[in-house]
């Protein structure tokens, strides 16, 4: 029996093969060959089955148990350069900041007033709420989620 991950040897490994690969799919669309709107809904599927993969909680942490392997940041492997980094977000929706919330209700046209906000709102340190002197009311910093992904350069 054939192994799904085994299908994925048979696409270009390197960027020479890459380029090659999309010559030769270039060269088939524009030779009429093959019909270009089959080849999107491929690509759209592929597209799609390459992300549900990759956002799987059991395949993103079986990635990262095997990074958190290599003690460095930065490291190579399979001729790749990996790096481990993370991302916070925030979710503003439980500061109770009337200031936000009224910046966010008309964020296309305050945009920049609504970033500066967001930014002052970062600064507030977790279990220190701030009162606002105009209105009296305690803002509280945002929740926060921080998720770990991995910046692959490939040769």
């Amino acid at each position: 029996m054939e192994h799904a991950i085994a299908q994925f040897t048979y696409l270009p490994a390197t960027k020479a093969e890459r380029e090659t690969f999309v010559q030769m799919c270039v060269d088939e669309i524009t030779s009429g060959e093959r019909n270009p709107l089959q080849l999107e809904i491929m690509l759209k599927n592929l597209e799609e089955t390459v992300n549900a993969i990759r956002k799987h909680p059991d395949v993103k942490e079986a990635i990262q148990a095997e990074a958190e392997k290599y003690a460095e940041k930065t490291f190579k492997v399979f001729g790749c350069a990996v790096t481990k980094t993370q991302r916070t977000s925030y979710d503003f929706t439980q500061c109770c900041d009337s200031v936000w919330e009224r910046l966010n209700s008309q964020k296309q046209t305050v945009a920049e007033q609504l970033k500066e906000r967001e930014n002052f709102l970062k600064n507030i340190k977790p279990g220190m709420g701030i009162a606002d002197t105009e209105t009296g009311e305690v803002i509280n910093p945002p929740h926060t989620s921080t998720s770990e992904f991995l910046t692959i350069k490939l040769p």
